[in-house]
């Protein structure tokens, strides 16, 4: 039975309604409440046969002489009026148990179609149906509540409209509306309409996430959403999740690129293997993840050997600098007319660092080869920056004859 007040479906024993506790009307089942219509139709009709054949059957005022005649008419009369009488109600009790089953038939038809979702077709149905029995109280209430499932299940398909045209925000309400409808219904009917609603959800959740997508840039955030569109379920989430998962094998890609162009094969690695976590049937990040392997062997190979020559250089630079740092440019020798050597000269700095506190050291020898003496120079200025110019000068006293000067040595201090 169903509830007259709130149309909450209740069992035959049941007194008031189980939802909203309002008492219940006295009927006990469909079949009683289509006979109790038929029977007052019937009744009707009975009543209106037999006044109608009293009318007509009823004999004359007899006269005298005719009581044998009279007597036989009021025999007849009564066996006419019980054959007439039997055949209405035989005919009225097939016609109306006819309609009954038809209209149970309909009834039957209307609630397995609802069952199944196709409400249009179960209203059509329940429609014939109240053309047949206006008054059935059970086809009134599960035509109310058939259209109530119909109504929400176009608001939801007016929801996924806006949601393919991109009107999110239009087709979360409509989804919003039909879940706060449908708390308030337990009827076996809004199964389909519940259905429907958790795709319209799922569908609603994907595009939001989809239209994320494109602003997202970096592997965190796009991971993120991997993990909500993961909890999703349904080819459109699928397909969402297919496009995250392109896009972060992507930039995992350009971003490893980068990495490599800075010799940073270490971090390259990292963001590859990254990617790989989250896409790892993708063949162009699988194969890049060799390159970056084999890019990082021939770069330390090379690596080694540089560091190999450079330190050979260093070597070499650092046996420059102690023993060749400085390079004599010129040295001068003038006699002045007090018999004392004028000496002077410059050296420069061949090393690769600057050089101070730079002393050389001078032999004077005489025309004829014969040794005289040695003296030592401090150059200026005290620091020489690498490739510039010292200078130095000095007085050799009491030689009184040519001489001839040479550089023998210098000392210096490296910074």
């Amino acid at each position: 039975m169903y509830c007259h007040v709130c149309g909450a479906k209740n069992g035959p024993a049941d007194n008031t309604c189980t939802k909203c506790r309002t008492k219940l009307k006295e009927t006990s089942s469909t079949e009683e409440q289509i006979w109790a219509e038929t029977a007052i139709d019937v009744d009707k009709e009975t009543r209106k046969a037999l006044d109608s054949l009293s009318r007509q059957q009823q004999p004359p005022a007899s006269k005298q002489g005719n009581t044998g005649q009279g007597l036989a008419f009021s025999w007849i009369i009564p066996l006419l009026l019980a054959v007439v009488v039997g055949a209405l109600l035989t005919y009225y009790y097939k016609q109306e148990t006819g309609i009954n089953a038809e209209v149970k038939s309909l009834h039957q038809q209307a609630e397995q179609a609802a069952l199944e979702g196709k409400y249009k077709e179960a209203l059509q149905l329940l429609d014939s149906a109240l053309a047949k029995r206006p008054n059935y109280d059970a086809l009134i209430q599960d035509r109310q509540i058939t259209a109530k499932a119909f109504n929400l299940m176009n608001q939801l398909n007016e929801a996924a409209t806006s949601l393919k045209t991109g009107k999110l925000s239009e087709g979360d309400k409509s989804i919003q509306a039909v879940a706060k409808a449908l708390k308030e219904r337990e009827e076996l009917v809004f199964t389909k309409v519940r259905a429907t609603l958790s795709n319209r959800k799922i569908t609603l959740a994907v595009l939001k996430v989809k239209k994320e997508i494109d602003s997202l840039t970096t592997v965190e955030a796009l991971a993120e959403k991997l993990d909500t569109i993961s909890n999703l379920k349904g080819e459109e989430a699928e397909a969402v999740e297919k496009q995250i998962v392109d896009k972060l094998a992507g930039i995992s890609y350009k971003q490893a690129e980068q990495q490599v162009k800075t010799k940073d094969f270490i971090a390259a690695l990292q963001t590859v293997d990254q990617g790989l976590s989250y896409a790892p049937e993708d063949d162009k990040l699988t194969a890049y993840r060799d390159r970056v392997l084999s890019e990082k062997k021939s770069f330390e190979k090379a690596e080694a050997e540089r560091i190999q020559l450079a330190e050979q250089q260093a070597a070499e630079e650092d046996l420059k600098n102690r023993t060749s740092a400085v390079s004599i440019v010129n040295v001068e020798a003038t006699l002045d007319m007090y018999g004392d050597l004028y000496i002077s000269g410059s050296i420069i700095n061949n090393a690769t660092r600057p050089i101070s506190s730079v002393t050389v050291m001078v032999d004077i020898y005489g025309t004829d080869g014969t040794y005289l003496g040695q003296t030592y120079v401090d150059v200026y200025p005290s620091w020489i920056e690498v490739g510039e110019e010292g200078f130095f000068e000095t007085y050799y006293y009491g030689v009184y004859q040519e001489a001839e000067v040479s550089v023998v040595n210098a000392t210096w201090y490296l910074e």
